[in-house]
């Protein structure tokens, strides 16, 4: 049976003034359980990304709030699907939204950050690092490049239309893998052989609506080769 959970989580701007408190507050409005350390800790992250940003093109957020506010609600909404102790990989990690925050927030899983450009993948190694995420991994390469295979979990943000990234997400997941797609509005439509197995509706904290959705395959990895 499909259970799909649809309903908008609110935020606003008066959430994030104390920074930490900002994420913690976030999570309490995901029914997380985080730690101020945690929340120190993605805080950090964040801050690198910004400053990184004004010589790497990483993301077009310009402050911590709007990070919090409208980038980190991402990686809340592909931690409600992820099953504990996953091998999860992010494709096109980019700046690492959502996948560092992720990998902070959920130390049980393991994350392996795709990425094929070389600046980007300084700055990866450099957060992963300093932030602590001992659980991630930066691999410099394309899905097509990919050595690894048999990942839980697969999830790439803003790098393929839906149905492309259907295509090749098997290519990567192990028999009983699954796929993470993040848009602005419901992509299960336009996604043939698969099947959708949770969903989650949400806006940002300047009320932009997103929806993340959690499905499986329904055709053999052969025939996306």
């Amino acid at each position: 049976m499909r259970y799909v959970f649809k309903g908008l989580l609110p935020y606003s701007g008066c959430m994030f003034g104390d920074l930490p408190s900002g994420v913690l507050n976030l999570a309490h409005g995901w029914s997380f359980s985080l730690t101020t350390d945690i929340a120190e800790r993605v805080c950090l992250y964040f801050r690198r990304l910004l400053e990184w940003n004004v010589r790497v093109n990483l993301t077009g957020a310009c402050s911590m709030a709007d990070l919090i506010g409208n980038h980190l609600p991402d990686s809340f909404a592909v931690s409600r699907f992820v099953p504990p102790d996953s091998d999860v990989v992010d494709v096109g990690s980019g700046g690492g939204l959502p996948a560092i925050p992720f990998s902070i927030i959920r130390p049980d899983c393991r994350v392996t950050l795709l990425e094929p450009r070389a600046k980007r993948i300084a700055f990866l190694n450099t957060a992963v690092r300093e932030c602590g995420c001992g659980n991630a991994n930066v691999v410099r390469g394309r899905v097509e490049d990919c050595d690894a295979s048999g990942f839980t979990v697969a999830m790439s943000r803003a790098t393929f239309p839906p149905e492309v990234w259907f295509a090749k997400a098997p290519l990567i997941l192990g028999p009983d893998g699954r796929i993470v797609v993040l848009s602005s509005d419901d992509a299960s439509p336009s996604i043939r052989d698969a099947r959708l197995l949770d969903s989650v509706e949400y806006q940002t904290a300047v009320g932009v609506k997103r929806w993340a959705g959690y499905f499986c395959s329904t055709w053999n990895t052969s025939k996306a080769d």
